[in-house]
């Protein structure tokens, strides 16, 4: 089994993106859901194709403007 990872970026404008590693399904949204309020992460969300994928590791990209 993969280590889960979280990864918070702020850019010099201030705009943020989440991006996890090692989750499978839909718990990177359950892992990140209370850090996306915190920072107010409401962008685009990009799913790769392993979020689709049960028993698989999930990796997920969410940027806010």
């Amino acid at each position: 089994m993969s280590e889960k990872k979280i990864e918070i970026t702020v850019s010099p404008e201030g705009a943020t993106s989440i991006k996890t590693t090692g989750f499978t399904g839909s718990s990177c949204k359950d892992a990140t859901r209370d850090l996306e309020k915190a920072l107010g992460v409401a962008g685009r969300e990009h799913l790769q194709p392993e979020y689709f994928q049960q028993g698989n590791i999930g990796e997920q990209l969410r940027q806010g403007t």
